[in-house]
């Protein structure tokens, strides 16, 4: 079965390239893709011609309104069903498609299909600000101004052309106008596919101020009358109350499970430049390339906040922390975890340490990797003098820095720049709580092991912790630009 799906652009340069890889992400392969852009004025145009999609279409329409470019991709379109997803949106996982069209199959009577939008805001893409649910809705509710998620639609192309699509003169509700038609007056069969399909950025068009609220309301008001409905404009005009379930009737949790981030196939180098890689699973380490693995918490949010640490294009992390968890919902993995669960490949033969560690935490990785160890001390130093004191890597070697972050970052960073070939671990004060040195962190302060490690070294941890705190908060709330940086797992 052949599934059309429709996206509208203009000037969408900072989202399109989510939207197109969410599309190349999908494992039903019988889809076509039609883009119709309104004359952009940035990079969008260039982004979608280098789109390697062999079923795109490209149309660009000047001056063409969302509906009308809609329309235009419809007869234009050669798919059993059409769907419609904007240009800064994306499918749940990689499976949407291949899911949709098994229900599809099994209810082969049925033309129109709903289901579930979930909305998220700016990149923070795994936390759920309001689930729009079609399970609620019932053909009675429209008149009121009440329809199911239109980004959720399935619908097959004989509707469009038995009833007619979308009234081109409406800026934000002529999918209401359109549902409104088919469903409570021509009472199409429908039914909700009882999963979430679309992961939809909060801000578009209808939802991005009051002013857009009121000209949905008076559009909403219009296409009862000129369908002839006997008016509501009361109820419409209150319609938030009756959807304000959305904010909160859900389970983010339980959205989030069958949520899979769609993979890096297109202009990945370009997404990767201002992107956090998350690795949740130590098989994913990836040693047959270079990179560097630092932990995801609060020392590295707040310096990079400072712009002491910052992105590197072989950089992946760990999420070491419950500050993170904000940007990405996986579990928490402490290094010392991520040390016992890493299996180091073959063809490396060697461990380097390059900071503190004890005869015990050496002798640990030495009798857990069956690994030679080689160790460069460091001086407590600046770390200018830090770069100076070590430059050259040991070849077939996995390095293991112990320094603080953000030196161990910044030396990182050093090192990678003067070696061909690295696989560099910033691994801290993990190994040795890993290896039995300092003692294990109790149960009810794993997500705040800061706490724990204040025991020792009292003055410089508190110093640091409170040095961290600030410069995050003043990253987090006064700068905001965490929820500018997409946090994803790796592919």
């Amino acid at each position: 079965m052949k599934i059309t799906i429709i996206t509208v652009t203009l000037n969408s340069e900072e989202t399109i390239r989510d939207t197109l890889n969410s599309v190349l992400s999908q494992n039903h392969k019988n889809i076509e893709h039609i883009i119709v852009d309104g004359g952009s004025k940035d990079k969008t145009l260039d982004i979608i011609k280098r789109y390697p999609n062999k079923n795109k279409k490209i149309y660009i329409l000047p001056k063409s309104g969302i509906y009308s470019a809609i329309n235009f991709a419809i007869k234009k379109s050669s798919g059993s069903f059409i769907t419609i997803l904007n240009s800064d949106d994306f499918f749940h996982s990689e499976k949407t498609i291949t899911n949709v069209v098994k229900f599809i199959k099994k209810n082969k009577k049925i033309k129109i299909f709903f289901s579930d939008v979930a909305y998220f805001r700016n990149v923070n893409y795994y936390n759920i600000k309001r689930l729009f649910s079609s399970k609620y809705f019932k053909r009675w509710q429209m008149p009121f101004g009440l329809m199911p998620a239109h980004p959720g639609s399935f619908i097959h192309k004989d509707i469009y052309k038995k009833y007619g699509a979308y009234k081109e003169d409406f800026a934000i509700a002529s999918d209401y106008e359109f549902f409104l038609k088919i469903l409570f007056i021509r009472s199409i069969n429908f039914t909700n596919i009882q999963q979430t399909t679309v992961r939809m950025r909060l801000g578009g068009i209808s939802s991005k101020n009051v002013w857009s609220y009121i000209i949905s309301t008076k559009e909403i008001i219009t296409s009862n009358r000129i369908n002839n409905i006997k008016p509501q404009n009361i109820l419409i005009s209150l319609r938030f109350i009756f959807k304000a379930r959305q904010l909160y009737l859900f389970s983010k949790t339980k959205i989030n499970k069958t949520f899979k981030l769609f993979k890096l196939i297109f202009d990945k180098d370009e997404i990767k430049k201002n992107s956090f890689t998350i690795i949740n699973d130590t098989k994913k380490i990836p040693f047959r390339s270079n990179f560097i693995l630092s932990a995801m918490n609060l020392a590295f949010l707040g310096y990079f906040s400072k712009k002491q640490v910052s992105f590197h294009k072989n950089q992946y992390h760990w999420l070491d922390g419950i500050w993170a968890k904000r940007y990405i919902d996986i579990k928490k993995k402490p290094g010392r975890e991520l040390i016992r669960k890493m299996e180091i490949p073959l063809y490396i033969k060697k461990i380097l340490i390059i900071g503190n560690a004890s005869e015990k935490s050496k002798n640990y990785l030495k009798k857990k990797f069956n690994k030679k160890i080689l160790q460069i001390k460091l001086p407590y130093a600046s770390i200018k003098l830090l770069k100076k004191t070590v430059t050259h890597l040991e070849s077939n070697a996995l390095t293991l820095i112990t320094l603080p972050t953000p030196k161990q970052e910044q030396l990182a960073y050093h090192l990678a720049k003067n070696n061909d070939i690295y696989k560099i671990i910033c691994i801290g004060a993990s190994l040795a709580i890993a290896s039995g040195e300092e003692k294990k962190v109790p149960n009810f302060l794993s997500n705040y092991e800061f706490i724990w490690r204040l025991r020792t070294d009292t003055f410089r941890r508190i110093k640091r912790l409170i040095e961290s705190l600030y410069f995050y908060v003043k990253g987090s709330v006064v700068k905001k630009m965490y929820i500018k940086i997409p946090f994803r797992e790796i592919d």
